[in-house]
């Protein structure tokens, strides 16, 4: 063979080795499983706005070396087995890279086997139960502070008399249980136990019989956990019965459409892992409205800004890697960010958590206030 032939042969090979790369490479894929329909659409549509917002901006700016990131997207209605069945679509049959911005902690707990099974990275879901919070799930990336230290917050702030009686109103499923376990933590260390629980159904707003408990027990403080239509149920039938006492929720709650749903005087203290999204003493939170108001995407939101961090950490983490991205490389850059603009993050290896600062709002009618 002359030598031109050999050099038109190689240039050939390169052409289809380098063909083969590019078509590895040509898109990175991330499943992300959420509720767009149902009780909870509310919190998924504005987690996949917020997590959008980045992605897209990433995807202007170059994506990661020159390749386009595309969130693949799926409804589960926040039912775990909805859940099961689009991340065995994302893992077998859409090859995903990760699974990104998950919704729930019973959804969650639902794919654990799967997680485990084929060590995909499962990277910021929405959720801060301690169950996802173990040392040896070293797939399990977290973004956000978890239930524990939203619950110390909220029983460090409200409870300064220890004889306040305290009533719990529950959704009845993992969820519930998670945050119920970070609330009895905190009042057990004031030597305190709540007069009440009662405890309602996941996407249920069928919410009489829990509030009518409450009202026999006497509770002056209630601390809530469900999503934002069936504690506006609550809240809502309460006050219909001369029932007002003081309420507290954590961040999965939806407090932006939760303060939709209230009425003047309600009083309502929540806590979130992120700062108000209209808080601009923040660069990441001027970043978020920047782009809201560039992409005319929905209202502003603490979720939505929450999902918009997420975003934005991943696209830091993926341009550190080079090209394919291996699964291992995208879970150590997650671990080595220190910020997403000025919000810190010190990844825990214990918890495979990257952030633990809490923030505490009165939520209003007029939307949501600073509570020092």
């Amino acid at each position: 063979m002359s030598l031109k032939s050999v050099q038109r042969l190689s240039a050939v090979l390169f052409l289809v080795g380098a063909s083969a790369v590019s078509a590895e490479v040509a898109k990175i894929q991330l499943g992300m499983s959420v509720p767009l329909t149902g009780n909870a659409s509310g919190i998924g549509q504005s987690y996949k706005n917020g997590v959008e917002l980045a992605i897209n901006q990433l995807n202007r700016e170059g994506g990661v070396h020159g390749i386009q990131v595309q969130l693949v997207i799926k409804d589960d209605q926040y039912e775990p087995e909805r859940t099961v069945q689009n991340t065995r679509q994302f893992i077998l049959e859409n090859k995903v890279l990760a699974l990104f911005a998950y919704v729930g902690t019973p959804t969650s707990l639902a794919i654990s086997p799967l997680l485990q099974h084929y060590q995909i990275p499962y990277i910021a879901p929405f959720s801060g139960a301690s169950l996802l919070r173990q040392s040896e799930y070293n797939f399990i990336y977290h973004l956000r502070a978890g239930y524990e230290e939203e619950t110390q917050s909220q029983v460090d702030y409200l409870l300064l008399n220890p004889k306040t009686k305290v009533g719990l109103l529950l959704q009845a499923d993992e969820f519930g249980a998670s945050v119920e376990q970070g609330y009895l933590k905190a009042l057990q260390l004031k030597g305190i136990s709540p007069v009440i629980t009662a405890r309602f159904q996941r996407n249920s707003t069928a919410i009489e019989a829990g509030v009518s408990e409450l009202i026999n027990a006497g509770a002056e403080l209630v601390f809530m956990v469900g999503t934002y239509k069936p504690l506006a149920e609550a809240i809502n039938f309460g006050r219909r019965k001369g029932y007002r006492p003081t309420y507290a929720t954590v961040s999965f709650a939806g407090l932006q459409q939760l303060s939709a749903l209230l009425d003047k005087g309600d009083k309502v203290m929540a806590t979130m892992v992120v700062p108000k999204p209209t808080d601009t003493s923040w660069l990441v939170v001027r970043e978020y409205q920047r782009l809201m108001i560039q992409q005319a995407t929905a209202p502003l939101s603490d979720i939505g800004l929450e999902g918009f961090t997420a975003g934005t950490l991943l696209g830091q983490a993926l341009k550190l890697c080079s090209l394919p991205v291996e699964r291992s490389c995208l879970l150590e850059k997650l671990r080595q960010q220190t910020a997403v603009y000025d919000f810190p993050l010190q990844f825990d290896p214990i918890k495979q958590q990257a952030s633990q600062q809490v923030f505490r709002v009165k939520v209003t009618d007029r939307g949501l206030e600073d509570l020092r």
